[in-house]
């Protein structure tokens, strides 16, 4: 736009130079005609075609600590650049040691490199980059901004609050589990052994009593228990009030990752579901470098980001492994409040592919009637279920009035401290 209007001035004052008849003028027109065109194509020709590299020291963190970032423009080009200035882009709230910008004058062939350390205060799938460049010709007619390709992200796993009460030496330390549910056998619990029946598995056959007495027998097992938990974190969009939304939900994630981390030390299986957006999501586009002649333009390139939904939920499969919790933990890295599944929706998606001998954890900031009767109707099929309720007086009071008629236990989480109050034979109960 900028160029339109020199040239279409210039074009308009040859004209009246024309008609004017006067040499001088028109002469004028010409050299600044020549000027501009020269300023357009030297400010394009040294920004376009600059190399970008970014090497990040760590690229999943704990919150508050730092990651040591290094920034480096090299001129492939063989031309010189008489002037660029380029500015690596980061949260602007995170605290920085060192520079993450610099004006420098770049010969072929050579580079500029930026060095400086970034502390990451708050969980979150945060974007490191992309370089903004800028550099523009000698006459100062024209600037030519341009964001570099390269975007990183770090990941700033959630706080784990681990529970006191929490006894490692115990032989079953959430407690013993009460059998609710016998429709389902353990295979590593041989309880009888009896006469073949028709019908019966031939995986069941026990062999070396059938060799002996020369007729079939079958082994019996003893039903399994409840064991473990599926968590279920609601981070709806719509299910938390604006007073202390943002608290709430860093909360929330706090439970589930600290619940997680409970049930794993306790050798249980442990998974968790959430209709929370991916940030990561956000990210997995290839981003094309943008060229502009504003500044304006370019911060208005850097903010390009698709927004995070989610229609199915996302899930770790619920599995007894030593690192199940670290699986969980990273994913509550990146969630954001979502827009798809509200948590009855996500419960009934995902009710039949979750195992029956592991409790379901709901981690809520609200328990409506509905939620309520999903939960009930749960149970009544053969789930454990125990709530964890996200601070907030009133609806905690009326989450227990709905679930109290259903023999469901619900936690009231106020404050991280709540997390080590704890007791964990009742998980799952």
């Amino acid at each position: 736009m900028k160029n339109a209007f020199w040239f279409a001035a210039a074009g308009v004052a040859l004209v009246v130079a024309f008609i004017a008849q006067s040499p001088y003028m028109a002469f004028a027109m010409y050299a600044f005609l020549l000027l501009v065109g020269l300023a357009n194509l030297s400010s394009l020709a040294w920004i376009s075609g600059l190399d970008c590299e970014r090497s990040i020291s760590r690229t999943t963190v704990q919150q508050g600590e730092d990651a040591e970032i290094e920034v480096t423009i090299r001129n492939d080009r063989g031309w010189p650049i008489p002037w660029i200035y380029f500015e690596d882009y980061h949260p602007q709230d995170f605290p920085r040691v060192g520079d993450n910008k610099r004006l420098a004058i770049l010969m072929p062939g050579r580079s500029v490199t930026l060095k400086y350390r970034l502390t990451f205060p708050r969980r979150g799938y945060h974007r490191v980059g992309p370089v903004l460049m800028e550099s523009g010709d000698l006459f100062g007619l024209q600037k030519r901004f341009r964001t570099g390709v390269r975007r990183d992200y770090v990941s700033v796993l959630p706080t784990v609050a681990y529970i006191d009460t929490f006894n490692i030496a115990a032989k079953r330390p959430q407690g013993p589990v009460r059998i609710s549910n016998r429709i389902y056998e353990d295979p590593t619990r041989i309880h009888n052994i009896r006469e073949y029946i028709p019908g019966d598995p031939m995986r069941a056959i026990h062999w070396k009593a059938t060799a002996r007495t020369g007729v079939l027998h079958v082994k019996t097992h003893a039903p399994s228990s409840v064991t473990g938990g599926t968590l279920i974190l609601d981070l709806h969009e719509d299910s938390y009030l604006p007073e202390k939304r943002e608290e709430r939900i860093e909360l929330a994630v706090t439970t589930t990752a600290s619940i997680a981390c409970l049930l794993q030390m306790s050798g249980e299986q442990v998974g968790m579901i959430t209709n929370a957006g991916d940030a990561a999501e956000a990210a997995r586009y290839e981003v094309e470098s943008q060229g502009a002649l504003a500044r304006d333009e370019a911060d208005e390139y850097l903010q390009m980001e698709s927004d995070p939904t989610r229609i199915s939920p996302l899930s770790v499969m619920t599995a007894r492994s030593p690192i199940q919790a670290m699986k969980i933990i990273e994913n509550l890295a990146r969630v954001v409040p979502g827009r798809g599944l509200d948590a009855v929706n996500m419960i009934l998606s995902e009710h039949e592919r979750l195992p029956r001998d592991a409790a379901l954890l709901p981690v809520v900031p609200q328990v409506s009637d509905r939620l309520a009767l999903t939960l009930a109707s749960m149970k009544e099929v053969g789930f454990n279920v125990t709530v964890f309720f996200i601070k907030h007086q009133q609806g905690y009071e009326e989450a227990a009035s709905l679930l109290a008629p259903h023999n469901i236990h619900v936690f009231h989480i106020e404050h991280e401290w709540s997390l080590h109050e704890i007791s964990p034979a009742k998980i799952g109960q």
